[in-house]
């Protein structure tokens, strides 16, 4: 009997390892950590479908096989967590639904998201509209519209680029940077950093982020060091700390994995 359970899990992985597309990539993430003097704890589960098959290309990395596929997609995701500050705790929960469009018969490129807090005024929407500058490298122009709870809604515009470069040692470096002129605070917000993918199901990432009204002083610095590994070609893990403003020493940590099918 344990023979015959053994050999059937190792014809499930089998199966799974040798699978050349998918339609569907369902995730959850666990987060926990300190969060203006409180302690965070929430879960966040997400679901993904393409509008057509993703195949995996067999020369880049497999977190990238839809973006280099210029794969259309609708998605959702739901949050929910708890902040627990002297005794007091406070649940929370959001919902967000979204899409990206793009085609490989031409350079176009759509992404749309809305956010909502629960039991809250709070809404928020981010258009991004761009333009495929080469095969791997996208170019968009963000507008994002929000209403926080019991204020009055504002509108802020942004850029971003993502590059994916293949090296001379096969491997490939992920690039991304953004910028948003943060019309509310009289600030700009920045984001630069990226990913490093050691073959196909290993990569090892930094981005750094911060505000201020200049690109050189710098008001609030916070720093992510991330971390995704392919076991099989449709089961991610992945790690994440992030370091939320060194004036205030908060940290954050995210444990989590995604299954394509």
């Amino acid at each position: 009997m344990k023979l015959t359970l053994v050999a059937s899990l190792c014809s499930v992985l089998s199966l799974s390892a040798m699978a050349s597309n998918y339609q569907h990539e369902s995730g959850l993430d666990f987060q926990w950590g300190d969060v203006e003097q409180a302690d965070l704890q929430r879960y966040d589960m997400s679901h993904r479908y393409y509008l057509t098959p993703v195949q995996i290309n067999v020369a880049a990395p497999l977190a990238e096989a839809a973006f280099l596929g210029r794969n259309s997609s609708v998605y959702g995701n739901y949050l929910r967590g708890t902040l627990k500050e002297e005794g007091i705790k406070q649940s929370f929960s959001s919902w967000r639904i979204g899409g990206e469009y793009m085609d490989g018969n031409h350079d176009f490129y759509v992404g749309f998201d809305f956010e909502s807090i629960n039991r809250s005024s709070e809404r928020s929407a981010l258009t991004r509209l761009g333009y495929f500058m080469e095969s791997d490298w996208l170019l968009t122009l963000d507008i994002n519209h929000s209403r926080p709870d019991g204020m009055g809604t504002r509108t802020e515009f942004g850029f971003s680029t993502k590059r994916l470069m293949r090296l001379p040692t096969g491997d490939h470096l992920n690039v991304e940077a953004s910028y948003r002129d943060l019309r509310s605070t009289s600030r700009n917000a920045y984001s630069f950093g990226g990913d490093y993918y050691f073959g196909k199901t290993l990569s090892l990432g930094l981005m750094y982020d911060w505000r201020s009204k200049n690109i050189i002083s710098q008001d609030r610095d916070s720093f992510t060091v991330r971390g995704q590994w392919f076991p099989m070609p449709n089961l991610a893990l992945r790690a994440e700390a992030s370091f939320d403003s060194f004036e205030t020493g908060e940290d954050v940590y995210t444990l989590g994995a995604s299954y394509r099918f």
